[in-house]
This record gives structure tokens, C-alpha cells and sequence, in this order.
């Protein structure tokens, strides 16, 4: 039997089978399987065991992790003791993102694969101290390219196939570049910053590093050059050399485990192979052949999945919410339908939305152009700030769809042709916001 230690049981760290993370629906695993791709039979045995030992409550991270939610002290041994019976192991160490495609997609630069593997296993055997949410990204390139990735470390494959960029602290464009490498010195670069980051400290990260004097040890970084083509989004069909790939993504990052097993079931019936979890929160199928193609969405549309990058709610950030969480003060989830039913012609991605259930505000940590809280007092309005500020209205939960609709009505009306939301928000009065929310108008 796995065990773990209660001190681990906190806030602040990154969860996973030995150290899960409480909330307010009892405790959080999330992990990612080793394997790059998963089966059929691996997601309805993951389901199984959300149920059986969580509240049946998935979610899909936007880095791509998997998260079962509800479990106990004494469920989570129960957990891990499933998962190895079904041949699932969870990825151990630092976390090293690659492009989900990598090894496959012939249109990448270089298979990041075996760069991660050997950089995970020299960070394991340097035994270093690092912070728990350390993300690394060695971006090989192609279709789904984790060039918009946010990463402490990135290692990027140059255009010409001669080497890998090191940077630290950013996606593909902000990163600050530490040196150009050759492939024989790609993991050995990668670790001089890594041991850098040990000798800062256990919760030292890529924006701790000074990238000028990192390069000094490297010498002159010349000009790293890379493809101008931006990724796509893995919502959607692609087609990568002669396969057509179907990338969805459940409704707000969560799923019911029922559901999920009913959409496996349901895509296996179309062709689906296999399945590979993505960024943005999303499931990946192979397998589908373009006939199959048009039912399968229809089969991922009926079990609560979204398949184009369009859908609104793919702009909003929710939690469990009262139907899962103890700590929520209302359904998260309504009021996200209730955001993209009556205002979701704003949700055009230049701005974020943030439903919390509670000050804590787990599902974004981050500030958020709009954010609703659930408070003792009722639901807070939030502008430009984190849950856990003071709202600057607050209205019964009974009363928000209703505020909702009079904010979307408000900027319908002022917003100018081809404007971003985002510049709408930025030139509206916060105090007619706030008065549209309260009905004050």
C-alpha cells in the first residue's frame, strides 16, 4: 500500500499520488501518465477509479494533466494500487512537457522524446532540491508546438535541425536566452541551469535567473532561428501526414467519469485507437477515419466535450463548484453557461473570466479581467483582480444569471465593430459595470 505523508496534505505544493492536495471536496491527485498515449481501456479503468474513489470528478489541466478530485487519506493508497493493477503509471519527477505529437507528427523538427527522457533522468540522479511546480518544455516543434507554453526552462528545437535554443522564464517568444546548443551538449546546458536554480533555493524559479549571467558560461549566444508558424490549437480536426486526428476537450476542463467512459465507449465505436492528452485541456483521438470523423464529434458534443477552438468556454476558468466542493458557495458551472448564453460574443480570448466558488481561487490563482466569487454575502464582482480581493458588488447567487444578462447587454451595446473585449472592458467606466451588475442602470 502507497503511503503519504499528512504534512504534504496542503495547499501551495503540486499534488500528485504521494503528496495529494486538500480542498474543499477533500483531497486532489493530479498526475500524468508515463505512456505518451493512452488506450481506450486505460481512460474507462481511469474512470472506474475516479468513482470508486473520488467523487467521479475529472479534470483535464490546461498544461494536460489529469486530476481526480474527492478522494480521502484512505482512497488515495486504494488509488495508486488501481492504477498499477490497470498498467498506469504516473510520470515521476520534475515535470518536462513535449509536444503531444512528438515521435509521430512528421512535420516536427526533432522527436523531443528522448531529450526529455534523458534530462528527466539526470535531474533524478543529481538528487537536487527543487520547487515543486517547476515546469520545464523541450519543444521538438510541429502542428501542436508548445511554443505558447509558459516554461521555468525551454529547450527549442532551431529551425535548421542543428541544435536547441536554452531560455529561461517564458514561452517560445519571451523566454531570455541562455545559449544555442548542439545536440551532445543539450542536456548537460540543461542541467548547469537546473543546478542554478538548486543553488537559489527549494522555491526558486525560471524568473529567479539572471539569463545574462547564465549566457556569460556559455559564451556569445548567436542568433537561434525558428519557424514564424504559430501552433494550432489541438481543438479540432488535424492532419497529421495521412491521419486525421480529432482534438476535443471536456466543457470547462472537467468531466463526470460516467460521461467520460460513455465517450470512450462511444468513440471506440467510430474507429478511436488511441487517446493523448494535450495543453488547453485537451484529449487528442487517433484512429478516426474521415468518415467516422463528423460522428465523432457528434458523440464527443453529446457527452459534454467541446471540439473547436470557438467555443466561448473555452475563455472562462471554473472550479468544482457547489455541485463538488464544500468550500464553493454556488454552481460554478451554471453561471459559466449562463456567461457564454448571454455574453458569449465577448469571449473572444484577448481577456480572462474567472468563476470561483470561494475566495481561494483555485481554478486561477491569477488576476482576471472579470472575475465572480462566492462569498458568505453572495456572489462578488471582481474586476481586474483575484477572487480572494473585495468584490465591488456582491448579489444573491439566485440573482446572477439575471446581472449577467445586463452586463452582456451593456457591452453589446458600447462595443465598437472589430473591438476586442479586452479593449471594451479596458474603456468601460467600472463604475457602469458595476452598476449593470446590481441592475443600477
Amino acid at each position: 500500500m502507497t503511503a503519504f505523508a499528512t504534512s504534504a496534505l496542503r495547499r501551495g505544493a503540486c499534488p500528485s499520488l504521494s503528496a495529494p492536495m486538500q480542498t474543499g471536496d477533500g483531497l486532489l491527485v493530479r498526475l500524468r501518465p508515463a505512456a505518451p498515449a493512452l488506450t481506450g481501456e486505460d481512460l474507462l479503468a481511469f474512470a472506474g477509479l475516479a468513482r470508486e474513489h473520488g467523487n467521479g470528478l475529472i479534470e483535464i489541466t490546461a498544461r494536460g494533466n489529469l486530476q481526480l478530485r474527492g478522494l480521502t487519506e484512505a482512497s488515495v493508497p486504494r488509488l495508486a494500487e488501481g492504477l498499477a493493477a490497470a498498467g498506469i503509471v504516473p510520470q515521476a519527477g520534475v515535470a518536462i512537457e513535449i509536444p503531444p505529437l512528438s515521435g509521430i507528427d512528421p512535420s516536427e523538427i526533432a522527436d523531443a522524446t528522448l531529450i526529455a527522457d534523458a534530462l528527466r533522468k539526470a535531474i533524478a540522479a543529481a538528487s537536487l532540491t527543487l520547487a515543486p511546480k517547476l515546469a520545464i518544455v523541450v519543444d521538438g516543434g510541429g502542428v501542436l508546438s508548445l511554443a505558447d507554453m509558459v516554461a521555468d526552462i525551454r529547450l527549442d528545437a532551431l529551425a535548421d535541425g542543428a541544435g536547441w535554443r536554452l531560455s529561461v522564464g517564458g514561452d517560445r517568444r519571451t523566454a531570455r536566452p541562455v545559449a544555442v546548443l548542439p545536440p551532445e551538449r543539450v542536456i548537460a546546458g540543461a542541467m548547469a541551469v537546473v543546478t542554478a536554480l538548486a543553488a537559489i533555493g527549494p522555491a526558486a524559479r525560471g524568473r529567479d535567473l539572471d539569463a545574462a549571467v547564465l549566457a556569460a558560461q556559455f559564451g556569445t549566444v548567436p542568433e537561434a532561428a525558428f519557424s514564424e508558424v504559430l501552433p494550432s490549437h489541438p481543438l479540432g480536426i488535424h492532419y497529421i501526414g495521412g491521419e486525421s486526428l480529432l482534438g476535443i476537450a471536456p466543457a470547462y476542463g472537467q468531466v463526470q467519469a460516467d460521461r467520460l467512459a460513455a465517450l470512450v465507449q462511444g468513440l471506440a465505436a467510430c474507429g478511436a485507437s488511441e487517446f493523448r492528452l494535450a495543453p488547453h485541456r485537451a484529449l487528442l483521438v487517433r484512429g478516426l477515419s474521415g468518415e467516422r470523423l463528423a460522428a465523432a464529434q457528434a458523440c464527443a458534443d453529446r457527452e459534454g466535450f467541446w471540439c473547436a477552438e470557438t467555443a466561448p468556454g473555452r475563455f472562462i476558468s471554473i472550479c468544482a463548484g457547489a455541485a463538488g466542493c464544500a468550500s464553493a458557495r454556488f454552481d460554478t458551472r451554471a453561471a459559466a453557461d449562463a456567461v457564454v448564453a448571454e455574453a458569449g460574443g465577448l469571449l473572444d480570448g484577448s481577456l480572462d473570466v474567472h468563476i470561483s466558488g470561494c475566495p481561494k481561487g483555485c481554478a486561477h490563482p491569477a488576476r482576471a479581467a472579470v472575475t465572480l466569487c462566492g462569498t458568505a454575502a453572495g456572489v462578488g464582482f471582481v474586476l481586474d483582480g483575484r477572487a480572494s480581493d473585495a468584490p465591488a458588488a456582491t448579489l444573491p447567487a439566485g440573482d446572477l444569471r439575471p446581472a449577467i444578462q445586463r452586463i452582456g447587454t451593456l457591452l453589446r451595446a458600447r462595443r465598437m465593430e472589430g473591438e476586442t473585449a479586452k479593449s471594451l472592458i479596458d474603456r468601460t467606466a467600472p463604475a457602469a459595470l458595476i452598476s449593470a451588475y446590481q441592475g443600477q442602470q
